[in-house]
């Protein structure tokens, strides 16, 4: 029950977040990664390859601007040496 609780308020944190004004998008973004491995965990716990699948890609998907500013700033330091 506290696991369901705590995935519900995860994907409404999401979704208020993503929905917000754009300073606030990157904290969606978290709640989604957060949301995405409650997820995996609940897949692999209860053996559906599906779900776990499923949430592998969410996941992906949420750490994506992450990974982007990241690359992104790597090219930007090495246009500046």
């Amino acid at each position: 029950m506290i696991f369901a609780l705590l995935v519900a308020a995860t994907t409404c944190c999401t979704a208020w977040f993503l929905t917000g004004p754009a300073h606030q998008r990157h904290v969606g973004c978290l709640f989604g990664l957060a949301d995405a491995i409650l997820w995996l965990l609940a897949g692999v716990s209860a053996g559906k390859l599906a779900i776990v699948g499923i949430a592998a890609f969410c996941a992906l998907c949420f750490i994506r601007p992450f990974l982007r500013v990241y690359r992104y700033a790597r090219i930007r330091r090495q246009y500046v040496k």
